[in-house]
């Protein structure tokens, strides 16, 4: 059994930064096009300030990563991945700083960790003329890191799809992932229409919203709580972006489960 879990270890740590790399990319790549008429980057740097955020990655954006490649190496979900022994062992291998410590950060509101710093090489010497003396501020916008919320509150705007007829029909809603619990809330006055405490969740997972296969962007949360299965719908958004940012929530149902 020890044997076999860290073969599955060494195979998702072989993969990881790779993973982590992949998952950085894409956000970098959208935070540089969206800052484009006030920083100008070029396909080179761009690279190497993305290998530098993964120099500094903190345990929560390493377990992620890691999380994701358990997903295929172990067929299981998301939600399950992030607790799993595999991928706990492979955040060793790799070196990486403690997913726990980040996440205990996070609950009491501490500032983020180094590994979410604005990444280098963005500043007047960087060769950019449209940048110039204002380049480094311009380059802290391009670190999707800065976005993660410090505290554990959360909020999303989403639409019930089914499985909760309390909150059937009741039009945009918010889901709110606090401290001790997950709230779903009326979007226009944040009236409180349903509570799990965590203890309650027996799954909470991220999934491709069916916008997503119409090649729009949307997300899906599914949360399981006893017999019963809710989901919901966050459109305009990017699935492996919300799942990322709720990380800590699903951290959190795991550790209750």
């Amino acid at each position: 059994m020890t044997k076999t879990l860290d073969e599955s270890a060494q195979r998702i740590a072989d993969r990881g930064r790779e993973a982590l790399l992949e998952r950085l990319r894409g956000a970098f790549e959208e935070a540089a096009a969206a800052h484009a008429d006030v920083l100008e980057l070029d396909a080179d740097m761009l690279e190497r300030m993305i290998h530098r955020a993964v120099d500094r990655a903190d345990g929560l954006q390493w377990r992620r990563a890691l999380a994701t490649v358990a997903t295929e190496e172990l067929d299981i979900g998301l939600g399950e991945a992030l607790g799993h022994p595999a991928v706990a062992r492979a955040q060793e291998i790799v070196g990486a700083p403690s997913y726990e410590e980040g996440l205990a950060a996070i609950a009491q509101g501490k500032p983020p960790a180094p590994g979410e710093s604005a990444p280098e090489g963005a500043g007047p010497d960087a060769g950019s003329e449209k940048a110039g003396g204002g380049a480094e501020a311009e380059a802290e916008a391009t670190d999707p890191a800065r976005d993660e919320p410090q505290a554990m509150e959360i909020r999303v705007g989403v639409v019930h799809l089914e499985g909760l007829p309390e909150v059937e029909g009741k039009g945009d809603l918010k889901l709110l992932f606090a401290e001790d619990r997950l709230d779903v809330l009326r979007a226009s006055d944040e009236l409180v229409l349903m509570s799990f405490a965590w203890s309650e969740l027996r799954r909470l997972e991220v999934q491709p919203g069916r916008a997503r296969m119409l090649r729009r962007r949307a997300a899906r949360v599914v949360l399981t709580a006893g017999r019963r299965r809710g989901s919901f719908e966050a459109r305009g958004v990017d699935p492996e972006e919300l799942g990322q940012r709720l990380g800590p929530a699903l951290a959190k149902v795991d550790a209750e489960a």
